[in-house]
């Protein structure tokens, strides 16, 4: 494998087949790019120049190019200020900087990858970016392996470095917050939408008995439904992230929250189950040293329906895994080689099982609404006073009769005919959207249930598996191969490769004996 860097295009370029067993690390022209044979190839920026070692190992002849500080580079870690992880999806770089938080700073792109859930590519892509934001070290070792270390300050570097960085909380914030003031605005309406409503029923029917004005003004008392709610409700309902919060109630919903939640609904309760599903998927393959079957797979996957192991695609193009047959159970068996190497220590901790919960991965069945039953027909009695009112309202406008009515109720009902459209719009949708809401909940979880079932049936044959599948999960354990990053042969911190020879000649001696 040759590797080609072009410090301006920030691209690594892989050539096979050209100097056939050969392995190349090196700094060229700004860039530190490494090639294993059969690998992908990496690159980072970096402020060095190069200068050349070669040896010969047991089996293969290795060409490493070792970084020297130029101090005279007015290159930075990235070109012109560049701030790679600007490039990067939020998402993918926060998920990435946790795993890398959760492994002890330290890991190869599989433990990344498996840790945050998301996938070898974007995880290779995500790491190479923050390493350059971060000054990270990258490391080889003599097997062509590849592990990164990262400063316990990383994510500190690259706030400071990213204005992005900086600028997404309050982005965020302002487009929760002008999406949910829509939704805060209907729901609120509803109490505007009543008073409105009774108040000029109550206003037509004084100026239908009287014509006296006086007594139109000071007489009688508003006969609608009477509210009791505290100012200080606004603001517990101000809640522009009321949809990204955790799905529990830690206090009883108010008036406010009540009304949304029954018309609206309480948002998606399985908002981070994809994210949850991979990070279980990843742990999974982790655990079994990168070597696994369909069954152990199923329970976290979408397998209801398959009559073969086709369900398993999305996860063998997520973690770049291939199928094999197993040469002594006949079976197939799934390798992912990137999970196949670890650097150990607190990346493999973080893999171990934590309890049943991680036994299988569970979706969430969409609730009507999370207020307490007493609020929610509370919310529909004034919803259905407010259609009430809509419809008497409406019949009072159009009355035939209006014409022989006195002016001054003639001039008060076209007063009110401009609104009218509106309340019987609002009075409509208050009930229309929970409807349709109803029914799509219906048909969402009938086909959740189905897919928590497979998985449970699935969890279970893995927990209590039959002779046969014994057999198959015992070959695939048989199969695995991890290997664990321990010696370094090159760094890109430091260069070290002085002592490779003595190193790889004590190994040699070592397995003679």
């Amino acid at each position: 494998v040759v590797v080609v860097a072009r410090a301006r295009a920030q691209r690594c370029v892989e050539t096979m087949g050209t100097t056939g067993a050969r392995a190349r690390v090196g700094v060229v022209r700004g860039v530190v790019a490494v090639g294993r044979r059969g690998g992908a190839a990496t690159c980072l920026p970096t402020r060095t120049r190069t200068r050349t070692r070669a040896w010969k190992g047991r089996e293969d002849e290795y060409a490493l190019d070792i970084a020297e500080e130029d101090p005279d580079s007015p290159m930075n870690a990235s070109p012109f200020g560049r701030v790679e992880s600007d490039d990067l999806p939020s998402d993918l770089r926060d998920r990435t900087l946790q795993a890398i938080e959760r492994v002890g700073y330290k890991g190869t792109v599989g433990d990344i990858s498996a840790a945050s859930g998301a996938s070898v590519f974007e995880t290779q892509r995500a790491l190479n970016a923050l390493a350059v934001d971060t000054g990270a070290t990258l490391e080889v070792s003599s097997a062509g392996d590849l592990s990164y270390v990262f400063p316990k300050s990383a994510r500190g570097a690259i706030s400071a470095k990213s204005f992005k960085m900086r600028v997404e909380p309050l982005a965020s914030g302002a487009k929760s917050a002008a999406s949910y003031l829509f939704r805060v605005a209907f729901g609120t309406s509803l109490v505007a939408s009543v008073m409105i409503v009774y108040t000029a029923i109550f206003a037509l029917l004084s100026a239908k008995s009287s014509d006296d004005r006086g007594e139109r003004r000071g007489g009688g008392s508003f006969m609608g439904p009477r509210f009791y709610i505290s100012p200080f409700d606004l603001f517990w309902y101000w809640d522009p992230y009321y949809y990204r919060r955790p799905r529990r109630r830690d206090r009883e919903m108010n008036f406010f929250e009540s009304v949304f939640s029954f018309v609206f609904g309480d948002g998606d309760p399985n908002l981070m189950f994809e994210k949850r599903r991979w990070e279980l998927i990843g742990r999974v393959i982790k655990k079994n040293k990168g070597v696994v079957t369909a069954e152990q797979l199923a329970p976290y996957l979408d397998a209801a329906g398959y009559e073969d192991e086709s369900f398993v695609l999305p996860a063998l193009t997520r973690f770049q895994g291939t199928p094999e047959v197993n040469s002594v159970t006949g079976s197939i068996i799934y390798r992912f080689p990137s999970m196949e190497t670890t650097v150990g220590g607190r990346a493999s901790a973080a893999f171990r099982d934590r309890g049943e919960s991680e036994a299988l991965v569970q979706e969430e069945r969409w609730a009507f609404s999370l207020a307490e039953p007493s609020q929610r027909i509370q919310a529909g009695l004034l919803g259905v006073a407010n259609f009430v009112g809509v419809i008497v309202l409406s019949n009072m406008i159009n009355d035939p009769s209006l014409m022989y009515r006195a002016p001054d109720y003639v001039a008060l009902a076209r007063s009110f005919a401009g609104l009218l459209p509106w309340l019987q719009a609002y009075g409509v949708l208050f009930f229309l959207v929970p409807g349709l809401r109803y029914l799509r909940n219906q048909s969402k979880n009938k086909a959740i249930d189905e897919r928590n079932n497979a998985r449970l049936l699935a969890a279970r044959r893995v927990a209590s598996p039959e002779p046969r599948l014994a057999a198959k999960l015992a070959g695939a354990a048989n199969a695995a191969q991890q290997r664990v990053v321990s010696d370094t042969v090159f760094s890109s911190e430091t260069g070290g490769a002085d002592d490779f020879e003595a190193r790889d000649f004590e190994r040699r001696l070592r397995e003679k004996k």
